[in-house]
């Protein structure tokens, strides 16, 4: 009986120290096909993802896909939202989900954007597309801020990476 006791007590205070720091993390979220009026098509729709956790506690999670003007989601940004494609170097579609705004907020994440040279830009058709996908439940992306994002000015990072560094956190950098 000692033993289990004691055995009890160990597993306990171990699961309460693990993860009480600040972490980040990278993936992928795919979401897979598509429909647009007539048209539906099988590709991915593959996101990086970054995210910012203290323990257990998802602080600040951000989706990015790099638009690209070839890939058939683009059938969902409108004619006005498609402009961006002749106007900017890159452009980067975010899901953003900031779980407390006083910890981490979506002021924050742009503010880390337009240090990588992004200018934020409304893109409502795309976002309205994406949140009916069918997996987006899956992922609750009802609960994220989605954002265009333009590339016009050079980077003052000078790196092809895209990083974001929050205070207290490591730097994130993912690939274009």
């Amino acid at each position: 009986m000692k033993f289990i006791f004691t055995l009890l007590v160990l597993v306990i205070s171990g699961c309460a120290a693990y993860k009480s720091y600040n972490q980040t993390t990278l993936g992928q979220v795919v979401l897979r096909g598509g429909v647009y009026e007539k048209d539906s098509w099988n590709e991915a729709l593959v996101f990086r993802r970054m995210s910012w956790y203290h323990g257990m506690t998802l602080y600040f999670d951000a989706l990015i896909w790099e638009a690209r003007v070839d890939s058939p989601f683009t059938q969902w940004f409108s004619p006005h939202e498609k402009e961006f494609f002749t106007k900017c170097e890159r452009f980067l579609v975010t899901a953003g989900y900031s779980a407390d705004p006083s910890k981490i907020s979506h002021v924050n994440f742009r503010e880390q954007m337009k240090l990588n040279g992004f200018d934020d830009v409304v893109i409502n058709s795309f976002a309205s597309a994406l949140k009916s996908h069918p997996s987006a439940q899956d992922w609750r992306l009802q609960n994220y801020k989605m954002m265009g994002y333009c590339k016009r000015s050079p980077t003052r990072l000078g790196t092809e990476n895209l990083a974001i560094n929050f205070p207290s956190f490591r730097q994130l950098e993912v690939d274009l």
